[in-house]
This record gives C-alpha cells, sequence and structure tokens, in this order.
C-alpha cells in the first residue's frame, strides 16, 4: 500500500487510495508538471513478479494507449519502478452501475438499453483492436453526467487479455481472469475467448439491468460457475412476475448468454443494433406502480446481499421419459425415474430396442466418456427425441462435452428436481 506522497516514477504523486482489487491498487495520483490528476493503477508485486507478466502488461498498455473513444478510459502513461507495475489512466468521476442499482434496483427498459448500447460502442471500438475485456460487470460500468445525457464509460481495460499472442494467460495455463457472476462459459474452462464472451458478460449486466437480480442468485463461487455452465437462464417472468419487458429484447438477452459462443449475436455491432431496433418499437404499458414501502430495497438489498430468486414451479409435460443406462448403473437409473416421477413425469428405464417415438426425452446416465459417445450416438440417431447426459457436476470434461457435443442438455448430479423438470419440459416442448 502506497502511503500519501509517494513519487512513482519521478512523475506521479500518489494523494489518496480509490479501491483494491485483485489485481491492484487503484489510487488517486497527480501527474507532476502537468498538474492532472489521474487513476493509478499499481499492481501486487506477486502479480507484477510473475514470469513473463510484466512484459505482457506493457504490450497490453501500448495497444490500450491507442483504443480511443468516448465511453473508453484513456490511458496516459505505464511502466516499471523500483518493482512497481503501473498504468496511469484518466480520472473519472461519477459512480458505477452497480451503485445504481444498488440504490434503484432494475432500471427503466429504455434507460438499461441505453446503457447497454454505450457499452457496445465501445466494446465494439475494442473488439476492432482485438482488446477483449474479459471482466465486464456493473461494477466495471462508470456513470458520468454530460451536455448530452448520461455517459457510459468502461473501466478495467487494463486487466484485459488481449487477442492472438497476448491470450496467453496472466500466471499460468489454464488460469481464468474475471468475475464468476459475469463470465462466460468458454472464460470459466480457460479456453480462447474473442468478442462474444464480452457479449455474454454484457448480457448478464443486462439481465440485471432489467430485472434488479443477477442471472443466477448469489451462490458460492463453485455454485455460479456450475449454473453459468449449463443451467439455463432464467425467464424474466419467474425473477420478476411484475415486469413487463418487450419479447424482443428479452429474447436478445437470453440468447447473449448462451452457453455455445457461435449461438450468441456474432459481434458487438449486430447486438448494438438489435438494441436500438428495440428502442424503436413502442414499448408497452409502463408496470404497475409499487406499494410504499416495496421497490429498491427488496430487488438489492443493503450492503450488497440480495434477497434469492424465487424458483418456478415444476411444469411436466405428458410425454413420457426414457431413461437409458450402462449395465452396472440399473441402481442410478431407477433413482433417475423416481425422480422424474415425483416431479410429475411419466418414466421408464427403456433400453434401446424400444420404439422412441413414444418418448418426449431421453435421458442418459453416465458412466464416463464412453457414455458420452453413446449419448452422442443416440442423438445423431434419425427421429431421437431430444437427448440429455446426466452426469456428476463437477467433471467439467462430461459437461463441456455434453454442451458442445449436439445433446439438448446437462442434468447434474446431484439432482435438483426444479432444474430437473426445467430441463425435460423444455426438451418435451422441442420433442413436440
Amino acid at each position: 500500500m502506497l502511503e500519501p506522497g509517494t513519487v512513482v516514477a519521478e512523475r506521479f504523486r500518489v494523494l489518496r487510495s480509490l479501491g483494491k482489487g485483485g489485481m491492484g491498487t487503484v489510487y488517486e495520483a497527480e501527474q507532476l508538471g502537468l498538474g492532472r490528476h489521474v487513476a493509478l493503477k499499481v499492481m501486487h508485486p506477486h502479480i507484477a513478479s510473475a514470469p513473463g507478466f510484466s512484459e505482457r502488461f506493457q504490450r497490453e498498455a501500448q495497444v490500450l494507449a491507442r483504443l480511443r473513444h468516448p465511453g473508453s478510459v484513456e490511458v496516459y502513461d505505464y511502466g516499471l519502478d523500483s518493482g512497481l507495475l503501473f498504468l496511469a489512466m484518466e480520472r473519472v468521476s461519477g459512480e458505477t452501475v452497480d451503485s445504481l442499482l444498488m440504490r434503484e434496483g432494475a432500471l427503466p427498459v429504455p434507460r438499461a438499453v441505453d446503457l447497454a448500447v454505450q457499452v457496445l460502442e465501445v466494446l465494439e471500438a475494442a473488439h476492432a483492436q482485438g482488446i477483449v475485456h474479459r471482466d465486464l460487470k456493473p461494477a466495471n460500468l462508470f456513470l458520468e453526467s454530460s451536455p448530452g445525457g448520461e455517459r457510459v464509460k468502461v473501466l478495467d481495460f487494463g486487466l484485459a487479455a488481449l487477442g492472438g499472442e497476448l491470450h496467453a494467460r496472466l500466471t499460468q495455463e489454464g488460469m481464468s481472469v474475471g468475475t464468476p457472476g459475469f463470465m462466460s462459459p468458454e472464460q470459466m474452462r480457460g479456453h480462447p475467448t474473442d468478442g462474444r464472451s464480452d457479449l455474454y458478460s454484457l448480457g448478464c449486466v443486462l439481465y440485471e439491468l432489467l430485472t434488479g437480480f443477477p442471472p443466477f442468485p448469489v451462490m458460492p463461487s463453485a455454485e455460479i460457475v456450475v449454473a453459468h455452465l449449463y443451467k439455463p437462464v432464467p425467464p424474466f417472468h419467474e425473477v420478476r412476475p411484475d415486469l413487463s419487458v418487450p419479447e424482443r429484447l428479452e429474447s436478445l438477452v437470453r440468447r447473449a448468454m448462451e452457453k455455445l459462443p457461435g449461438a450468441r449475436p456474432p459481434d458487438a455491432a449486430a447486438m448494438r443494433q438489435e438494441l436500438l431496433a428495440v428502442l424503436a418499437e413502442p414499448l408497452g404499458p409502463p408496470p404497475l406502480p409499487k406499494k410504499r414501502g416495496e421497490g429498491k430495497k427488496t430487488e438489492r438489498g443493503l450492503g450488497g446481499a440480495r434477497h434469492e430468486v424465487p424458483v418456478p414451479k415444476p411444469m411436466p409435460g405428458g410425454t413420457p421419459v426414457g431413461v437409458l443406462v450402462p449395465r452396472h448403473q440399473e441402481t442410478a437409473g431407477n433413482t433417475l425415474v423416481m425422480s422424474l416421477a415425483a416431479c410429475g413425469f411419466q418414466a421408464w428405464v427403456a433400453s434401446e430396442t424400444e420404439p422412441w417415438e413414444a418418448f418426449g426425452a431421453l435421458l442418459v446416465v453416465a458412466d464416463g466418456r464412453e457414455s458420452l459417445a453413446w449419448a452422442r450416438a443416440l442423438a445423431a440417431r434419425p427421429g431421437s427425441p431430444p437427448v440429455l447426459l446426466c452426469g456428476p457436476a463437477d467433471d467439467w470434461d462430461l459437461v463441456t462435452g455434453a454442451l458442445e457435443g449436439g445433446l439438448f442438455d446437462f442434468v447434474p448430479l446431484p439432482l435438483d428436481p426444479i432444474d430437473l423438470t426445467r430441463k425435460v419440459s423444455r426438451a418435451q416442448k422441442l420433442k413436440r
């Protein structure tokens, strides 16, 4: 921690600390000679000393310094001074979107969409230079007042990982950078990312702007990772039954949060155009006013605590569900059948010789990678109903293989009745 009065690189005098994060501390500092106040980000020593990090950081800074957009924070200087790796940036004033949500809760549709459009304009400029932010979240979006109205500034591009050679992990292979509640599935798995990863994160942000809640309720980080990897995004009406959001807008938000990058909008420009089209349409009647005492604090509690998102009631379909199991997994198959029955489904352990036309969905109990290949082969058969793979939630290879291998969905063990019901119901609906 640098004390006020400390001079960095003979040109920045530290005035006060502005905040501390996982990668470094940000200070307000005066640029000597110019009298300009800047935001000085100083990386934590254990990060700055990691092999190769200093070189990558300074190469990033050179690219970031060329990113000139009204919605991005301008980079003034960077360097290494007595072991201190620093980045001097434009000092912004105002408040973060996170603070705004804490105070006001969900935003009106026009305002939420306008903020997202402004962010997408910045992302267009960044992606054009190969810069992927990789940590978009309400706390990294700053609101400034300007003569033209509310202006969004996107913060923390200084921690972004660039495409190409700069996609190398910050300290070691497989390390992910970002905030779990807003990270894309491919980023969580440590896979290469491109601009579509930022669109996923922005979809999470827009979901919260419109509903007042994150896509998945506050939970331990490991559970949030699992939710983003394979759980469907709850529809708006499940989170806020009183909310009135255009169907086209909700569809776009959910598409931005698709698990596979190829299912999302192709780029920031395309998503921005779709949002502008939503703004151009009539938005319908405003939601009913809330009673006195209800509102903002019921959506986001004080101190950042959020009330739990209501879960939907099971809505099972009428077509039966077939359960397919390896020979030595009969017990697991019977347990799954009982769970399905408890949720209101007709289900039984099926054989490969049964006619499948009568089934609304098939659940395959996983037993290693062989089961994944088996499920894929079943899904590829002509006339096959939607196939879901059921296996351990912590088997990332299995989860990833199911999502990327043509299967309808992945059902984690231990079973969550609500999750099981939602996924099987969706599969049955697709079959019909």
